[in-house]
């Protein structure tokens, strides 16, 4: 079973008799659980409490060696050892300075009764101990908020930035006075925009909403502009203020997928393109292939289809070896790409074969394509300084939506 320990309480008082007076009704309302230390003037009431081990001060704001707010001040500034001033001044703007100023209550010498006085110096103590924890959990918060990794921001009802945690000077390059009271709408990318006022306006119509569950979270992925120039990928959490807190407002959560971004589009790239190559894999080039017919039927836009093949790899693998024959898809790649535009769907679809789809309305494209395609190929044997020469097969074939 818990000890409860006595409260050591430091009364500086000029006046003998009533600071006897002090002592016995603490004496006799507290069951010896206080203890009392008199000291007659500020400057050794002051030194003593330097020392330590003090609960509570009980301070007479009349003492001749400093003036009465002045004493707070320099009480308040040193330790938090709370402070309940006494005085014979009935005087209520004293009373509200002294407050403001520190000290936890305040009470009349001519009014003062012994209840009074044990109820004060017990409330303070406990009004202290509730203080203190409360500064602890807001400390921890605060640690919490300034070391965290994600980003965390509190918004207005129309988008402006009330707060933002030191996170975003790590991610996002700004400075507290570079986004606050700023529309968070300013630094998002414009083709990301629509999508996030959308769910943004959603979540704000909930305000108010008696049925609406505080606990649901409104995500969104977009870019926000670093103070770099470039965009980073956010994925945003945002929640409404609990309707009990008397506030309006986002709380955000948001954190930098820049990077895992990047990783998704690779491998997205990869399941379609041809490593060799550079160019699309067969199932890039089919699911190409289906988005470009149905814009050419939309459009009435013909196509032409045009399969090619490079002559003789294995000969060149057996005469040459593998690598040479990598060189020879590679050197054919770079010849069909010469060959048609960068609108164009290109694909190596096996070994030796590639294809090409095309939307060409000119009447003379098929001769078009077939007269550019020997010229690009003689360019590049003649420029090429190669073992072999380079020869592709190929056929063209014609969509009529």
């Amino acid at each position: 079973m818990d000890v409860e320990r006595n409260i050591n309480i430091l009364l500086i008082e000029d006046n003998h008799d009533y600071a006897r007076l002090i002592k016995r009704i603490i004496s006799d309302k507290s069951s010896n659980l206080m203890e009392v230390e008199h000291h007659e003037n500020f400057s050794n009431g002051y030194e003593r409490l330097l020392e330590g081990e003090v609960d509570l001060v009980l301070l007479d704001l009349d003492l001749p060696d400093s003036s009465n707010i002045d004493k707070i001040v320099r009480i308040h500034g040193s330790t938090e050892v709370p402070i309940i001033v006494l005085t014979g001044t009935d005087d209520e703007q004293v009373a509200i300075k002294a407050v403001q100023m520190g000290a936890q209550d305040y009470l009349m010498k001519s009014s003062l009764d012994s209840s009074l006085l044990v109820r004060s110096i017990r409330y303070a103590i406990e009004r202290k101990k509730v203080d203190d924890e409360l500064k602890r959990t807001e400390e921890r918060f605060r640690l919490l908020i300034e070391n965290a990794i994600d980003l965390i921001a509190i918004l207005e009802i129309d988008g402006t930035i009330q707060y933002v945690s030191p996170s975003h000077k790590r991610i996002l390059g700004y400075d507290d006075q570079d986004l606050l009271g700023r529309k968070a709408f300013e630094f998002i990318h414009p083709e990301d925009l629509p999508g996030v006022v959308e769910i943004f306006s959603r979540g704000i119509q909930k305000i108010g909403d008696e049925n609406h569950n505080q606990d649901i979270s409104y995500s969104a992925e977009f870019r926000f502009r670093h103070k770099g120039g470039y965009w980073v990928t956010l994925e945003s959490f945002g929640k409404l203020y609990p309707p009990d807190s008397g506030e309006t407002g986002v709380i955000l959560n948001s954190r930098d997928v820049t990077e895992r971004k990047k990783m998704e589009e690779s491998l997205r790239s990869l399941s379609v393109t041809d490593d060799l190559t550079n160019l699309y894999n067969r199932r890039g080039f089919m699911s190409f292939a289906e988005h470009h017919i149905k814009t050419a039927d939309r459009k009435r836009q013909r196509m032409l289809l045009i399969l090619i093949d490079l002559d003789g790899l294995k000969q060149i693998n057996d005469a040459y070896g593998h690598k040479e024959g990598d060189m020879a898809l590679i050197d054919t790649a770079e010849v069909i790409k010469d060959t048609f535009r960068k609108s164009d769907l290109i694909a190596r679809v096996s070994g030796d074969e590639f294809v090409v789809l095309t939307t060409d309305t000119k009447l003379n494209a098929i001769e078009a394509i077939r007269i550019r395609l020997l010229n690009n190929i003689e360019a590049h044997n003649s420029k090429q300084k190669r073992l072999y020469k380079i020869s592709l097969s190929f056929g063209i074939a014609v969509y009529e939506p």
